[in-house]
């Protein structure tokens, strides 16, 4: 009988992405395999991953190498017989990757969660490149959010195309049909006027600062509202941006664990993202039927269908997005029918059933 158990290893268990995408994939199928978690202790998922999993679970620090976790690591898998790593990020990536030197017949499954090399120097993009290219050999497949991530990666002859396979992120159906009104009020939230939110991680690859330049852009018209939810290390300089910017028209709410709630009483979704994987944040404004105004980047372009669900801007011209979101709001027709298209793209192809049951039949193949 084969041995199903699948250490999920990620160097950060907070709100993101990454985060999601792990812990659906263990909610869904820990009856189909003995799943492990190594992952620091953050708010809200490893905190909860470690009490469900008490002896199953490992801590590792907040994205950071250490060879005394390391050291822990590889205890941890050969006391518990794991034949199987599945890396989240670049930070786990390493982990998982180096372990395939002293633990050879572990197999190692690795997914970027997004391939960023956009905020790199020419120096510091090369030596990235040059590395994992070494921790390719060391990777028995490599599962790529998009398409485009995965393209990126073939181009710079990281691995070959036979060990990689393509898994659209997923996201569980949590659409209700609120009444705006009344969940503005409930959240605290002007009533009259035109909303564009962000939900975001505040770093440099999801490029807050030009949602705030785009916010300066319109800060004449004086019914529309900058909703922008999130937290992170560029909060400061952010903050700085909207002081020196002087905008009144920017609402910041924090680390929000209401998504759904602040989307539903949005009518648009702005990203201003440099690269992404396949963002969650995109995936759930078109759970929630909000049109999308998105950077014409990786990840986003693959959700954003141009004119169907939303409006692609050249990310180096913001003076786009800000026409594109006059436009929507001055056109109630287009804005609904963006709105539709949005749900039924989303159910047709970003639904959390088919990512969890793709993911199955890779776990099963490379279980053996």
């Amino acid at each position: 009988m084969p041995n199903k158990s699948i250490l999920l290893i990620a160097l950060r268990s907070d709100v993101g992405g990454g985060s999601k995408h792990m812990n659906s994939i263990f909610e869904n199928l820990h009856n189909d395999f003995n799943f492990y978690i190594a992952s620091p202790l953050d708010e809200p998922f490893g905190k909860k991953w470690s009490a469900q999993l008490r002896d199953k679970f490992l801590k590792l620090p907040h994205r950071k190498f250490s060879i005394l976790h390391f050291k822990n690591l590889i205890s941890f898998l050969r006391k518990n017989n794991i034949t199987v790593i599945h890396a989240h990020g670049k930070g786990a990536g390493i982990y998982a990757r180096l372990v395939k030197m002293f633990l050879p017949s572990v197999k190692i499954i690795f997914t970027w969660h997004g391939f960023h090399s956009e905020s790199y120097n020419r120096i510091s993009k090369a030596i990235y490149i040059f590395i994992e290219k070494i921790l390719s050999r060391l990777t028995d497949l490599f599962i790529n959010v998009s398409e485009g991530e995965q393209k990126v990666c073939l181009d710079y002859r990281i691995y070959s195309q036979t060990k990689s396979v393509v898994i659209f992120n997923g996201l569980e159906d949590e659409y209700i049909a609120f009444d705006k009104n009344a969940l503005r009020k409930k959240l605290g939230l002007p009533e009259n006027k035109f909303t564009v939110i962000n939900i975001s991680r505040f770093d440099k690859t999801k490029n807050v600062s030009a949602f705030v330049e785009t916010a300066a852009l319109l800060k004449d018209e004086n019914d529309i509202l900058f909703l922008l939810a999130g937290d992170g290390e560029e909060k400061q300089n952010i903050l700085s941006l909207i002081e020196k910017l002087n905008l009144k028209n920017i609402l910041l709410t924090g680390f929000i664990t209401n998504p759904v709630e602040y989307l539903s009483a949005s009518d648009l979704y702005l990203s201003t993202s440099l690269s992404e994987g396949l963002p969650y944040s995109l995936l759930e404004a078109s759970m929630c039927k909000l049109p999308i105004i998105a950077s014409d980047v990786r990840g986003n372009n693959e959700i954003v269908v141009n004119n169907a669900n939303g409006l692609l801007f050249n990310l180096n011209n913001i003076s786009q997005a800000a026409d594109y979101i006059l436009k929507l709001k001055s056109d109630s027709d287009n804005c609904e029918r963006l709105s539709d298209n949005a749900r039924k793209i989303f159910l047709d192809k970003f639904a959390e059933k088919k990512m969890i049951f793709k993911l199955k039949e890779v776990y099963e193949k490379i279980i053996v």
